[in-house]
């Protein structure tokens, strides 16, 4: 049966996800004040370049037809930073520091080596800083030979899915305690804090989901001390999962290996930094959200 129906205005006010994979309003405004200040000659260079590698029309289409075409105009850059499709804008942005500095090494090891890690440089720091604080699922990084810059995806749109359904479960009361932790983990992520305390956040969430549903909500047992494999068995013993559904086995490993991580972190502090980057907690959001959101929406279902 289909869901009962909402008003637009109703819909328009349920949680949305905090991450995206399309670039969002605030975004472009804050790329394009970051990159405007390349020079008009390079500014034109860089919408020849990008429109021999997308075609003309999609760069052409997002300017105003009541003016004459400049690509060296300001306004062009304005426009076409609040008009074009992500992958066009991300590619302009790319071409726009194609020379920047780029016969000077030959290889993103090179820059590295020269230079540092991107998010300490300047100008592509702050362009760093608009991809994690406004949820994009890309990142920066040095080019090898043939270009200075270039952005990456981190995810899929499933992560962002996945968000927006977690923060509407978040406002049912038995659930926040659970995700508190897992909320509290993504606001480090949206501010750039990449450390230790998202997984230790991450795993606690599950655990706490965990004994929600065995001790508070079903009463399997009275003890809120039990292990990760203690709660998957007894969900296992009383029918929680289906034939088609992800097994507990699969969420042990996980709860498993992210316990043998902290673990690994407690006791090697100064390194840590060289296990936790923002790919690898992309990947942590994703996966725990993802198991969250389906042992809520699984109890739901049992319940």
């Amino acid at each position: 049966m289909a869901d009962e129906y909402q008003p637009l205005i109703d819909r328009e006010r349920e949680p949305k996800s905090r991450i995206h994979e399309e670039l969002t309003r605030p975004a472009r405004e804050r790329l394009a004040e970051i990159t405007v200040s390349r020079n008009k000659d390079k500014r034109e260079s860089s919408f020849k370049s990008t429109m021999k590698l997308v075609g003309r029309s999609p760069v052409v289409r997002c300017f105003s037809e009541s003016r004459r075409l400049s690509f060296k105009n300001k306004n062009s850059h304005y426009e076409f930073l609040y008009k074009g499709d992500t992958l066009h804008v991300l590619t302009y942005i790319e071409q726009l520091y194609s020379s920047y500095g780029r016969n000077k090494f030959d290889s993103a090891q090179e820059i590295i080596d020269k230079k540092g890690p991107i998010s300490k440089h300047n100008l592509f720091g702050d362009i760093r800083k608009v991809l994690i604080t406004e949820g994009l699922l890309w990142e920066i990084e040095w080019a090898n030979r043939g270009g200075v810059i270039q952005f990456r995806p981190l995810a899929s749109e499933a992560m962002a899915d996945i968000d927006a359904e977690i923060q509407k479960l978040g406002g049912e009361d038995r659930w926040k305690p659970a995700l508190e932790p897992y909320n509290a983990a993504f606001e480090r992520y949206l501010d750039g804090d990449f450390d230790e305390l998202i997984p230790k956040k991450l795993y606690n969430s599950v655990e706490i989901l965990l004994q929600t549903i065995c001790v508070d909500l079903e009463e399997w047992t009275d003890n809120g001390d039990l292990s990760h494999s203690n709660y998957l068995q007894m969900l296992k013993d009383n029918g929680f999962y289906d034939a088609n559904g992800i097994t507990a086995p699969e969420l042990d490993s996980l709860l498993g290996a992210l316990e043998k991580f902290i673990a690994k972190l407690g006791n090697d502090r100064k390194q840590r930094h060289q296990y936790i980057d923002r790919e690898y907690c992309t990947l942590l959001l994703h996966q725990v959200g993802a198991y969250l959101y389906f042992l809520i929406n699984r109890y739901e279902k049992y319940d």
